[in-house]
């Protein structure tokens, strides 16, 4: 499979190559910079911390620090192994092919149709997270009414668009936008330390006295959430400069940088609230506290600019989580288990050129349908889109861990006992237990009953079985396939 653009004979098969196909992804567009703008967007901080930091500040306190080092300890461990797989396997869906070459084309195929409709979900969300605030923006600072899915519409369009264009100039975008994002972030996070929060700076969250008796377990949910998308490095191994060094290299970057950054700013924050005010601050309007705390460490005129910042942190995260879809969407043409014109290359942006359109339009029908009913765009559309994200994400690193094992299991390929087997083995076992958090605790984000979670696991099953099934009838049918 490191061989991304010769078919695989499997018998007697209808042309591979359909009207219009390149061989391949522009290759040498990107590099480890690129790759790191590209996950830091998808996780987008300011977003996280924004949305999610109070959420988990009201059940973990002044713990919530130690809440984002432990998914990050965690996902170095993911990377060793996973990091071993990309100095051997190439393709545009990472997980599909890792899956696949460990665990088999039963199993990878079922598993990219998961990964395909997490990720659908999520960028559904966001989009619709990001007509939200941009809607209240354009109201709130420059008193211009817009509706939320005019706005959700309008950005699905501009995702696309920016999506379809050479994937350099979409990591200049985004490389844009994070520096904004984190410039913002430090600059509350140095106002805060200048004037030495509400009560003092203290180390208390990161005393075993305040994470042990604290409500760790639970805001897990919360800050695994949080590292969605840093797996995405190895979508792009195809278009990378030096994929062996770059994707690697990438990945722990990445990781890395979102453990600090969220750790850091989730501790600057409960320096910012201080123990006196930590029920009051987070008996009001949750998602309101980073802004009021940046409007008073900070002044009016940043938290301005964190509110246009917002928007265009969630912007980012759309468009790297569209570049994912398009990308799953065209491995899975190559392999037939979707329609093979998906795995058509835009023969002047060397981008996904078919699979990057139905995405876009998928996404934009998705959103116009949810503007038809009655539900509530972020309590129910945003929660019920993204909730199966963290789901699959979670499941397929358990099988991508599992894979790596069953890879290297067949010869060492170079890579040392630790890379090969105790790291991921390691990785697997604790990302079960936070699968299992997530099950329990789920209620935490969706506020529904355990039974009504279970809805949430119902559409990944149902897309397993499709992709399995369609690898089945590919296998029987002796179709000629192109390499995932």
């Amino acid at each position: 499979m490191t061989d991304n653009t010769a078919p695989r004979r499997v018998g007697t098969a209808p042309d591979p190559h359909p009207p219009g196909h390149t061989p391949g992804l522009r290759k040498g567009t990107i590099n480890s910079r690129h790759l790191v703008f590209f996950v830091i967007a998808a996780a987008a901080p300011l977003t996280i911390l924004a949305g999610f930091a109070p959420l988990g500040l009201m059940t973990a306190g002044a713990a919530l620090p130690v809440g984002y080092i432990i998914p990050g300890i965690i996902y170095l461990l993911f990377a060793v192994g996973f990091t071993a797989m990309s100095r051997h396997i190439r393709g545009a869906g990472a997980f599909f092919a890792y899956i696949t070459e460990g665990l088999g084309a039963i199993v990878g195929a079922g598993s990219s149709v998961v990964a395909y409709i997490g990720y659908l979900g999520g960028q559904i969300g966001f989009v619709v997270a990001c007509g939200i605030f941009t809607s209240a923006t354009l109201d709130s600072l420059f008193d211009i009414s817009v509706p939320v899915y005019a706005c959700a519409l309008t950005i699905a369009v501009l995702v696309a668009v920016v999506g379809y264009n050479r994937v350099d100039i979409g990591a200049k975008v985004l490389a844009v936008l994070m520096a904004l994002e984190l410039g913002v972030l430090a600059v509350f996070c140095l106002a805060v330390l200048v004037k030495g929060g509400h009560e003092g700076l203290s180390l208390t969250s990161f005393s075993p006295s305040t994470f042990l008796t604290a409500g760790l377990a639970s805001v897990f949910v919360l800050t695994f959430t949080s590292f969605v998308g840093f797996e995405q490095t190895a979508i792009y191994s195809e278009e990378v400069v030096d994929s062996k060094r770059t994707v690697s290299r990438a990945t722990y970057t990445a990781v890395i940088i979102l453990a600090v950054v969220y750790s850091f700013c989730a501790w600057v924050i409960v320096q910012a609230v201080g123990p006196s005010r930590m029920v009051d601050f987070l008996g009001g309007d949750p998602s309101e506290l980073i802004f009021d705390l940046n409007s008073e460490f900070a002044g009016e005129a940043m938290t301005n600019v964190m509110h246009l910042l917002i928007v265009t942190s969630f912007f980012a995260g759309c468009l790297a989580l569209h570049n994912a879809c398009s990308r799953y969407l065209l491995a899975m043409g190559r392999a037939r288990i979707f329609p093979v014109v998906l795995a058509k290359v835009s023969p002047t942006t060397g981008t996904p050129s078919v699979a990057g359109i139905v995405q876009g339009v998928l996404v934009f029908v998705a959103i116009a349908g949810f503007a038809l009913t009655p539900a509530d765009p972020y309590t129910e559309v945003v929660l019920w889109t993204n909730t199966p994200t963290i789901i699959a994400v979670l499941a397929l690193q358990i099988l991508t861990s599992i894979a790596v094992v069953r890879f290297f299991s067949t010869g060492a390929r170079g890579e040392g006992l630790w890379q090969r087997l105790i790291a991921p083995s390691l990785a697997a076992v604790a990302l079960v237990v936070a699968l299992g958090f997530l099950q329990v605790n789920m209620g935490t984000m969706t506020g529904l009953t355990a039974g009504q979670n279970l809805l949430f696991v119902a559409p990944l099953i149902a897309a397993f079985a499709v992709g399995a099934i369609r690898s089945l009838w590919v296998r029987n049918h002796s179709i000629e396939v192109l390499s995932a």
